[in-house]
């Protein structure tokens, strides 16, 4: 059986200036039952640099003004503190587990650091009914099955 697993870059090494708080582009969820969603940031200068904001929204439109916060995935608090070293082990990751069958169809990640930080947010949606047959289906450069 072929995998039926999606990735899918919501946001591709942006720079996050202090305090600006950006959305991700929507993650598409249809047809997939869960979603592991990476909030990957580089590292901080200081470890009180943690995230104002790291939140997960949905809506079932991908208009900006239709998304609303998922109770859930709100931010937590308190935030752990961040990573300085570039050699950590746990590098500033902050994810979201998602069970998509009680979602609505497009999800998005609003994510603030204190300080500027370059930030990639990563989607993998799982247990799709299709699996992707082609590169371009699986949102990839290249499809290698085994």
């Amino acid at each position: 059986m072929l995998p039926q697993l999606k990735t899918t870059v919501a946001l591709n090494n942006t720079s996050y200036t202090a305090a600006q708080t950006s959305a991700s582009s929507p993650i598409d969820t249809i047809g997939y039952d869960w979603c592991t969603v990476d909030i990957i940031a580089a590292t901080s200068n200081v470890v009180s640099n943690v995230p104002t904001v790291c939140k997960l929204q949905e809506a079932d439109v991908t208009n900006a003004s239709s998304f609303a916060d998922i109770a859930a995935f709100a931010t937590p608090s308190p935030m752990p503190n961040a990573n300085t070293a570039a050699t950590a082990v746990l590098q500033n990751n902050y994810k979201f587990n998602v069970d998509c069958r009680a979602r609505k169809r497009y999800l998005q990640v609003v994510f603030a650091p204190a300080t500027t930080q370059v930030t990639t947010i990563i989607a993998n949606l799982g247990r799709g009914e299709i699996a992707p047959i082609t590169a371009a289906k699986a949102n990839s450069m290249t499809l290698t099955e085994g």
